[in-house]
């Protein structure tokens, strides 16, 4: 079964504003807009979609989503390994996904076998590399990403663990997943935010310096050395965190790594 994490949700209030500050910085090229205001962005692999807020959702980074090719190859394994859990249909288009479900954290994922509408092109950089969940189960939430979707324990990981520490990280191939304490677990400072669920996401570049540079004055603070991947950390206009890594990079696969 092939899976990857091929899409992120955003809501927000000003939905063109963070538009505009991830095309202009990021490089982002816009998929589409809803007559609802919401707009679709692309790297060349993921889709941003950036929604207005339904039914009193809570604003910033709310969701991530697996493509799939088969949702019968995901309801067997769920019956498997995780059969409380249940698969509801979602709006579908190209600012949702097809299904969705909800991990064993309690974290949305959306699922599409149709690759959430993103274009068949060659990544160039900037490219998103990378997502973080905070979470009270680690292991469990490892498990589940590994046995229904076939993500894969890092080697990263596999040294965390040896340490006895709770940190996990799933790879799919194309995407280094961090799975991190929830807040009740960890030592974060007030700018690093320590939203539980889906907390951030990182971006690759090729000249950290010039992007760096690039960027509005004060979003960006460097990361602790002691930090498996990504040198800094940023802030987008609706104060969503980003990681941006050139030379650390992002382990993606069991010993396979991207750098800038």
């Amino acid at each position: 079964m092939e899976t990857q994490i091929r899409y992120l949700a955003i809501v927000s209030e000003r939905p063109e504003v963070l538009a505009g500050f991830y095309s202009r910085y990021f490089s982002m090229r816009e998929l589409g807009r809803s007559d609802s205001g919401d707009v679709a962005l692309t790297d060349g692999f993921y889709n941003i979609s950036i929604l207005t807020p339904r039914n009193g959702e809570p604003r910033g980074i709310s969701h991530f989503g697996v493509t799939i090719d088969d949702i019968g190859a995901v309801e067997a394994r769920l019956r498997q390994f995780a059969p409380q859990t249940e698969i509801q249909k979602d709006a579908g288009g190209l600012f949702h996904g097809d299904y969705l479900l909800t991990d064993p954290s309690g974290q949305t994922v959306a699922l599409s076998s149709h690759q959430f509408h993103t274009p068949a092109v060659e990544r160039e950089f900037p490219c998103i590399r990378h997502l973080a969940l905070c979470v009270s189960n680690n292991d469990e939430v490892l498990d589940f990403y590994v046995n229904v979707f076939g993500f894969r324990e890092s080697s990263t990981s596999k040294k965390i663990r040896a340490q006895n520490r709770v940190v996990r990280w799933a790879a799919d191939g194309a995407t280094a997943m961090a799975i991190l304490p929830d807040r009740s677990r960890r030592d974060m400072n007030e700018r690093e935010s320590p939203k539980d669920g889906l907390n951030h996401f990182g971006w690759l570049v090729n000249d950290i310096d010039r992007f760096l540079d690039s960027l509005p004055e004060g979003c960006i603070s460097q990361r602790p050395s002691s930090r498996p991947m990504a040198e800094y950390r940023g802030f987008d206009p609706d104060r969503n965190p980003f990681d941006i890594s050139q030379d650390k990079g992002y382990e993606i696969d069991i010993d396979r790594w991207v750098h800038g």
